[in-house]
């Protein structure tokens, strides 16, 4: 349910209760001394309405909440379903599962070609070096980056969905005070149940606000690690902030006054919370940014391939013994590379690409998180725009190495069969090449 849709109905409640409780904190007045002062309480009745209605707006600033779900963000990023452990197989659909099936489903088989000897010679080798090994390195630094982002969107997930609670639970609480019902306590509101924050993660699965995705990441003080090849983490440095709790229990006092000073207390402390979340986030954020060996490291980037007409002029294979053609097979097996493995493992990075961009955070959230918002709006472009440079070179190479296989000195027939099995669509896919 929409935060709005849960507070109104309470700060209804807290105007007219405040008004009740106005009224009773005059009824001891004898009435006389109400009227020979009457311009002094009408005074003090004016500041005391004015001052719940500055109350009742600082409530509704925290609808700002309602605009995004940073829950979301986590899931587009990388798995939260937690199990496996850092190594484990990501889901596909995310950034990271994404990037692993481009890698494992779709290059992997190129690359085997020139490891099975299938494919020899300068082409295979200027496709290894200038492509496969830098792709293969890019990939591994590429998933870390947008698990670290998915570490972000938790850490914004907690610090958004703990505000949610704790407002309402500070409205609940100021309506109990201005109405004489039972006070409410502070243990009352679980603030720092991360479970009530991250579906199905209990507290003790958690690291502060941070590694609220557990089986994700890696613990501890070190980066996160996959595959051998380390990216630094800015944000594990500042997970014990989310430790702290701030004191939202609004005391009980014997005027209506005294009722909304607190509340207006329990507001301030819960906003200074979330002022030092944004902080610390801020702080790994920018620390991340301006890292070598985290967003600003250039093993992320994959160069463009460095491949042209003139790097295939001569393709080399070996001829097996018996059965049909190895040549052949060969051409084809590289055309089909060029036509669909490529094709296909740049739409997995398009389809990264597409899922990072939604993760970008409305600047509404700037006014409860003004220094970390900025950081991890710009952290979100620049993966994207990594992810899209390479599906682009994907590409690029594919075009190439389709066009080799085609045009591969061979005799009519040869080629003409090489061209065929070439447009014989796999079974994922709908449609032949087009070039």
């Amino acid at each position: 349910m929409a935060l709005q849709d849960e507070l109104e109905p309470i700060l209804s409640k807290i105007w007219s209760e405040a008004q009740v409780a106005w009224d009773k904190s005059l009824s001891h007045i004898p009435a006389e001394d109400q009227a020979r002062d009457a311009a002094t309480y009408q005074k003090a009745a004016k500041e005391f309405y004015g001052t719940v209605e500055d109350l009742i707006t600082r409530f509704r600033r925290y609808y700002v909440f309602d605009g995004h779900d940073f829950q979301v963000n986590v899931d587009q990023l990388a798995d939260s379903s937690g199990g496996g452990g850092p190594a484990a197989r990501p889901h596909g659909g995310t950034v990271d599962g994404c990037i692993f099936s481009a890698k494992e489903n779709f290059m992997k088989p190129v690359a085997d070609m020139i490891d099975q000897d299938e494919w020899i010679g300068p082409a295979a080798k200027t496709f290894e070096s200038n492509f496969l090994k830098k792709f293969d390195t890019a990939s591994l630094w590429q998933r870390q980056y947008a698990r670290e982002l998915a570490i972000a969107a938790a850490a914004f997930q907690v610090a958004s969905s703990r505000s949610r609670r704790a407002i309402k639970f500070v409205a609940e609480s100021c309506l109990s005070a201005l109405s004489g019902g039972r006070p409410m306590y502070q243990g009352e509101l679980g603030f720092a149940d991360t479970s009530k924050d991250l579906p199905g993660k209990s507290a003790a699965e958690a690291v502060g606000i941070i590694a609220g995705v557990i089986g994700l990441f890696a613990t501890g003080p070190v980066g996160l690690a996959l595959g051998g090849v380390g990216l630094a983490s800015g944000l594990w440095g500042v997970s014990k902030t989310g430790s702290t709790e701030p004191y939202l229990q609004v005391d009980h006092t014997g005027s209506p006054q005294g009722v909304v000073r607190n509340t207006e207390t329990a507001i301030k402390n819960l906003e200074e919370w979330i002022a030092d979340q944004d902080e610390a986030l801020s702080k790994g954020l920018n620390e991340d940014l301006g890292a070598y060996d985290s967003f600003g490291s250039p093993n992320l980037k994959v160069p463009a391939p460095g491949i042209g007409a003139g790097t295939y002029r001569q393709l080399d294979f070996y001829e097996r013994p018996g059965g049909e053609n190895q040549t052949v097979i060969s051409v084809v097996k590289l055309g089909r590379a060029g036509a669909y493995n490529l094709p296909d493992a740049a739409a997995q990075y398009e389809q990264a690409a597409s899922n990072v961009g939604r993760c970008e955070v409305p600047g509404s959230l700037s006014q409860f998180f003004p220094r970390s918002v900025g950081p991890f709006n710009t952290a979100v472009d620049r993966l994207g725009d990594i992810l899209r440079d390479v599906g682009e070179s994907l590409r690029r190479a594919g075009d190439v190495m389709l066009t080799a296989a085609r045009n591969y000195e061979a005799t009519d027939a040869d080629r003409a069969e090489i061209i065929r099995q070439i447009e014989v669509v796999p079974s994922h896919r709908t449609i032949a090449p087009t070039k």
